[in-house]
């Protein structure tokens, strides 16, 4: 049950931040259907990238906040990046500037739901390993 809350508020919260991206570069198609849509492709594509942390990263405890940070950051830019360039194709409002804004907000919006995570809720940090 603690998982499918996390997924859930996961998935929730990016629909919201991709409708958000849908606003600003595509107004006149910013539906839920569709930022729904794009919402289930990020959490597919975060799935992706953790299985690939989960392969690829071997961690201690010792200073695993900074771990944390320090892995998960440049791992969601690219994340957001890649929906954001999917939402705002075609887009004559998208700028360099807005995109890289709403990729650090995704990336806070990422990292806000995570306390929602097992781990999270226990008050731990995890990398790669959270729903193991």
């Amino acid at each position: 049950m603690p998982t499918l809350l996390y997924v859930t508020v996961k998935l929730i919260s990016y629909i919201a931040w991709c409708w958000l991206g849908l606003r600003l570069w595509r107004a006149s198609s910013a539906g839920l259907i569709r930022a729904a849509s794009f919402g289930v492709l990020r959490l597919a594509i975060g799935v992706g990238f953790g299985i690939a942390i989960f392969f690829v990263v071997s961690t201690q405890r010792q200073d695993l906040l900074w771990k944390y940070i320090a892995i998960y950051t440049p791992v969601r830019m690219v994340e957001w990046f890649i929906l954001g360039a999917l939402i705002g194709r075609k887009s004559d409002t998208q700028t360099v500037f807005n995109l890289v804004l709403w990729c650090v907000g995704g990336i806070v919006v990422s990292f806000v739901a995570d306390f929602a995570s097992p781990e999270g809720v226990a008050g731990h940090f995890c990398i790669g390993r959270c729903l193991c």
